[in-house]
């Protein structure tokens, strides 16, 4: 796909001679480039997911859910994943 993109003319000039030291297109070039700025952002908003603790109840409303009971939750969690 063509696309167009102004680029000041200084940066302009140091793309080509990374092209030309590199003997790649401007296109390839680009290509990765962008390519290369997908992958970090897509590793950067999955390193952001997390999991909520779940707190099992063997009826429906019978856990009463505190403050406490949350962070005892977390720590306990942690504690798991660290051994």
């Amino acid at each position: 796909m063509r696309v167009m993109i102004d680029l000041p003319d200084p940066l302009f000039r140091k793309v080509m001679d990374l092209c030309a030291r590199q003997a790649t297109t401007l296109s390839q070039f680009i290509g990765r480039v962008v390519e290369h700025e997908i992958s970090r952002i897509a590793t950067r908003l999955e390193s952001r997911r997390v999991e909520f603790p779940l707190i099992r109840s063997k009826r429906l409303g019978s856990v009463r859910v505190t403050p406490e009971l949350t962070a005892g939750l977390i720590e306990r969690e942690d504690l798991e994943r660290s051994t």
